[in-house]
């Protein structure tokens, strides 16, 4: 019986927020210079779900941060893409503003385009 129990949990869909962690980490997903998640190569359907949802999440949240420092939340999504893309790992993909994918090669430094915002111009 703890047998079946294993081999069934073993089985299970992984959640959507796991989903969007493999996706990540296997470079069919990557940080967008908005502050949003894309895709690298063209989702399966629970892929691009789970995406939307992060999405829909991170948009609500920089609406309301926009909301309470009196700024527009695109300028919050622009400065949080910028951190994002700053953690990208090597070999993880993300997308400037000129919406050209790239990809972090192992030794290369984070990306810092010029239109990030320093420490003393965070919203």
């Amino acid at each position: 019986m703890i047998s079946l129990l294993a081999l069934m949990l073993a089985t299970q869909a992984p959640s959507a927020s796991e989903r969007v962690t493999i996706a990540l980490a296997d470079g069919r997903v990557g940080e967008r210079y908005d502050g949003y998640l894309d895709f690298v190569v063209e989702p399966d359907l629970s892929t691009r779900r789970a995406v939307g949802n992060v999405n829909a999440r991170r948009r609500a949240l920089y609406t309301e941060l926009g909301q309470r420092r009196n700024i527009a939340p695109e300028r919050v999504g622009i400065y949080t893409g910028c951190r994002l893309m700053a953690r990208v790992p090597q070999g993880g993909w993300y997308q400037l503003a000129d919406r050209a994918w790239q990809q972090r090669i192992e030794g290369t430094p984070p990306p810092k385009p010029d239109y990030c915002p320093t420490a003393n111009d965070a919203p």
